[in-house]
């Protein structure tokens, strides 16, 4: 940092940290959240995989990373700040919305558990920063983070106050019983021996900082109960995107008064040339002995310094320097200059206090404004939020089918329309608040065929309006994005060994994901297999035997989620579809057909018989499977319709030796 402003992109700085290892659960934290940008162009960084150009391929491939996940991502977000964007929601990702009685949900965390294949050594992977979940935030903005990483039975100083910080997280989201990605982080964090002194040999630790909690200090008492000694009469320097309303700044005060800075310079928010402060307060930073700056052209510049004629990008960096001569100390998170942050009990924010490497003198990032720029009308922190906001929670279990909305307000809830761009879906009568109610079957069946499409409702309560984010469970039973799937096609994906040769075989099917007009690449053009009986027959052994072996293997591990896909959902590769697949192909062999629904009974039988529990846990999932089987006694007939009569008594003879003795899944 002494020698310039760092600069790294965002998605590849946490690529690099993870560095290869396995993902086993994640938890990310935004103010405003664009579920569809999230999917398919944030996930990908926690995967070591090789992913399709094309954003809709490659997020059929995360769906199929996603899978031993299965309830393990999670995303908290303030449900007045959604973004819609260009796409909707769709993947296995636990979308939970928080809202806050005072201020808002505002911190912007991703708290990743990883794991060593070779040694099996967990970690857990943290970034602390200023970027929400959007493609501005990720993308466009200049943003500020903080990464680290805490080693299962390591120690750390941070580790006890990040695991505070997310035991609050359920009390804040207080609608949702399940947090089972927190669940698995938190008990690796109780693994870690805190180091309690605030430094050691002169340099100080870093520290987690959150607000918003009942008991809460405010920021500047942090601040000063772990580095006061060090900050009295350093430097100061503020980047914020937002300050507040007002003739002069209460935060900025609070720091001025307590820490006696020697010389302090504070980001004047811009755009298009433009101060979005009031002159006042441009002239009191003044009075009081502090400068106004800006960031170089060089670090705004969209393209990099080199580039010419280039936009600028909007600052959106949460940044507090403290340094002298020889040492800097920083805080880095989403703390704005403004009150609501800067309180301890009004928005939920977060933060990292570190010391700062040195290598030869820090000076000022900002550049000094000598003159005063024109103003105009402040920008707030909550400016874009949904003023309009209903504060309705939906969420639908794609296992049952069951649909349920809640009343996240004051008293009862008045009458609420709910629609799906501008098509009205259903009412909902008087809500008790924070009781969870069913929406009655025919309504639930109307968001279910919504949800195929989008994840996005409006409810409209009179003049008010707002975007509701469904939260979606049960995902193995949510049809997959890829539907264009054969059974032949099915079979030979289950045979793929490695997740490299599946990732290749998904981009081949992609071409249906194309708009119109798109064609699709050379190197994922699908290669025409050979149709001999044997090699039909053999594929469809194997293809069978392959997925026996993945569910047993998944159970004996405890993947059982990874089972539950293959065995019960409504995926592309999923044996329910395939029978369902094979029923509708009417243009197939008779033979064939009829061979794959016996091998898809035996796996039935052989998996409720050496695996009951498992069996019993998924009762929508074994209905749909049996419901599918039943399609065997129509293809018998037409075996039996298309040879003569000894093929009804050879059936009767062949039948139950397949299915009883013949080990068509190998143990």
């Amino acid at each position: 940092m002494s020698e310039g402003i760092p600069r790294a992109v965002l998605t590849e700085a946490l690529r690099a940290q993870i560095n290869g290892r396995e993902v086993l659960g994640a938890v990310f934290c935004t103010f405003r959240f664009d579920p569809g940008f999230f999917e398919r162009e944030i996930l990908p960084a926690l995967f070591d995989a090789q992913l399709h150009q094309d954003p809709q391929i490659r997020r059929v491939q995360i769906e199929e990373a996603l899978r031993p996940l299965a309830g393990r991502v999670a995303v908290y977000y303030d449900p007045g700040a959604i973004v819609t964007g260009d796409g909707t929601a769709c993947l296995d990702v636990r979308r939970i919305p928080v809202r806050p009685r005072t201020g808002y949900f505002h911190p912007k965390n991703a708290f990743i558990l990883v794991r060593d294949t070779s040694t099996q050594e967990r970690s857990l992977v943290v970034l602390t920063g200023s970027a929400n979940l959007t493609q501005a935030g990720w993308w466009e903005n200049v943003e500020c983070a903080h990464l680290e990483e805490i080693g299962e039975h390591g120690r750390s100083r941070t580790a006890r106050e990040i695991h505070r910080f997310l035991e609050h997280l359920p009390r804040l989201a207080r609608n949702f019983e399940s947090h089972t990605a927190l669940d698995d982080i938190r008990g690796l964090l109780r693994t870690v021996q805190p180091i309690v002194y605030r430094s050691a040999n002169g340099r100080m630790h870093p520290h987690f900082l959150y607000s918003g909690r009942r008991g809460a200090k405010a920021l500047v008492d942090q601040l000063d109960e772990i580095a006061g000694q060090w900050l009295y009469g350093a430097n100061l320097e503020v980047l914020s995107p937002y300050l507040d309303d007002a003739d002069a700044s209460a935060p900025l005060k609070s720091l001025i008064d307590r820490f006696q800075p020697g010389k302090w310079r504070v980001l004047l928010p811009e755009e298009g040339g433009v101060a979005r402060c009031r002159p006042e307060l441009y002239d009191w930073v003044r009075e009081r002995g502090g400068e106004w700056g800006r960031l170089p052209k060089a670090v705004l510049a969209r393209g990099g310094k080199q580039a010419t004629g280039a936009t600028y990008r909007t600052v959106h960096a949460k940044v507090y320097r403290f340094f002298d001569k020889n040492w800097e100390i920083t805080l880095v998170g989403s703390f704005n200059l403004t009150r609501p942050a800067h309180s301890g009990g009004g928005n939920v924010e977060t933060g990292v206090l570190s010391e700062v490497t040195v290598n030869r003198r820090p000076r000022f990032w900002l550049e000094e404004i000598e003159e005063p720029p024109p103003f105009a009308q402040p920008v707030g922190e909550d400016d874009g939020v949904d003023q309009g906001f209903v504060p309705l929670l939906a969420r639908f279990d794609w296992a049952s089918g069951q649909a349920e909305v809640l009343w996240d307000g004051a008293g009862d809830s008045p009458g609420i329309e709910v629609y799906d761009r501008g098509v009205y879906l259903f009412g909902v009568g008087q809500l008790e608040p924070a009781v969870w109610t069913a929406l009655s079957v025919d309504d639930a069946a109307v968001l279910r065929e919504r949800l195929r499409e989008t994840s996005f409702l409006t409810a409209v309560s009179g003049d008010q309006r707002g975007i509701v984010l469904v939260h979606e469970t049960g995902m193995a039973h949510r049809p997959s994005i890829l539907l264009d799937l054969t059974p032949a096609d099915i079979l030979r994906y289950w045979s793929m060994l490695t997740a490299e040769q599946r990732n290749a075989y998904l981009a081949q099917h992609g071409g249906a994901l194309l708009g119109p007009g798109e064609d699709l690449p050379v190197e994922s053009a699908p290669v025409k297999p050979l149709d001999t009986i044997f090699d039909r027959f053999a594929g469809i052994f194997h293809g069978f035997a392959s997925l026996g072996r993945t569910v047993r293997d998944a159970l004996g591990e405890d993947r059982v989620e990874v089972a539950r896909f293959r065995m019960f959902g409504a995926k592309y590769d999923s044996l329910p579809v395939l029978v369902e697949q094979v029923a509708t192909d009417t243009a197939g062999d008779p033979l064939d057909r009829y061979l794959m629904v016996l091998c898809a009974q035996q796996l039935a039988d052989q998996v409720r018989r050496d695996f009951p529990a498992f069996w019993e846990s998924d009762s929508a999932g074994v209905s749909r499977l049996e419901a599918a089987l039943t399609v065997r006694a129509a293809l018998r007939e037409q075996l039996i319709a298309r040879n003569d009569a000894e093929m009804a008594d050879f059936l009767d003879w062949y039948e139950p030796r397949f299915l009883g003795e013949t080990a068509a899944v190998p143990a």
